[in-house]
């Protein structure tokens, strides 16, 4: 089970799904959330002639630790009627940006609770990808919009034979181990043409049957749509409560690179999805 999940408040934004959901699957595994409120102090070092003026910094630094300690006060008075135990946490550094402090602190997790939006929709992509490179941990993402009360009793498995996919299954253990059914969907852009079943996918399924999972194996053809949408719309007929998948970046490069399948479900998962990178 999650015994501890974590939960970033990127921007001060206090999503109530978010926090529905983290709070229902700390209830469920006798776990805790804590929500991690942070303020990046950064600053670029000034070099040559250029200087700060004297209380400039300090001023700034007063100033977001106000603002911190307004957003703390704020997530306890929305966890202070939750059965779950709850605790929050501040967290300030010099150095770290805010991406990177959320990784050290999900490292120390077992599950990091993001939620999605439009509201600076960049910088809750940097982080969702600086997570899910760089935390080690399984990253539980939230539509603004969901409106679940965190049950999960029906899960979509997103499956290809994959690394990330397969860190995904194991990560999601204890969810698919409480999970009344759940279906092993593999898309293929050739199934209409070669309907064969994959072999592989009835070994996963004879694998997750030996951990008591209730599996069913589902395909579904990608030839006139992309994955994702598949995924998404599967997910959606079938009443899922949680998509499982692998998740893919690239966190190295410049700029954050997610794959395809993994920014399609960032922006239109009708539900939300446990990924591992």
């Amino acid at each position: 089970m999650f015994k501890d999940i974590l939960v970033p408040l990127l921007l001060g934004d206090i999503q109530p799904p978010v926090l529905r959901m983290a709070c229902a699957l700390a209830e469920a595994g006798g776990g805790q959330v804590t929500a991690l409120v942070g303020v990046s102090l950064a600053a670029p070092v000034a070099e040559a002639w250029d200087y700060y003026p004297a209380g400039l910094y300090e001023t700034m630094r007063e100033s977001a630790l106000a603002t911190t300690d307004a957003i703390a006060e704020a997530v306890e008075l929305r966890l202070a009627g939750e059965a779950a135990r709850w605790s929050v946490r501040k967290s300030e550094s010099f150095w770290l940006t805010p991406g990177e402090i959320c990784v050290q602190h999900a490292r120390y997790a077992d599950l990091t609770v993001l939620g999605t939006g439009q509201r600076e929709a960049p910088a809750r992509r940097r982080l969702f990808a600086a997570l899910l490179g760089g935390s080690g941990r399984p990253v539980l993402l939230v539509p603004e919009d969901w409106a679940g009360d965190g049950r999960v009793e029906h899960v979509v498995l997103a499956w290809k034979s994959s690394r990330e996919a397969a860190r995904a299954l194991h990560d999601a253990m204890p969810l698919l181990a409480r999970a009344r059914s759940v279906d092993l969907l593999m898309v293929d852009h050739d199934f209409e043409r070669d309907s064969q079943a994959d072999p592989m996918g009835f070994l996963l399924g004879s694998h997750l049957q030996r951990h008591g999972i209730p599996a069913e194996l589902v395909r579904r053809s990608a030839e006139r749509s992309s994955v994702g949408e598949v995924v998404a719309a599967h997910a959606r007929e079938s009443g899922a409560d949680l998509i499982v998948a692998g998740g893919y970046s690239h966190p190295r490069l410049l700029e954050d690179v997610l794959g395809g399948v993994t920014r399609y479900l960032l922006d239109h998962a009708p539900v939300p999805v446990l990924f591992s990178h």
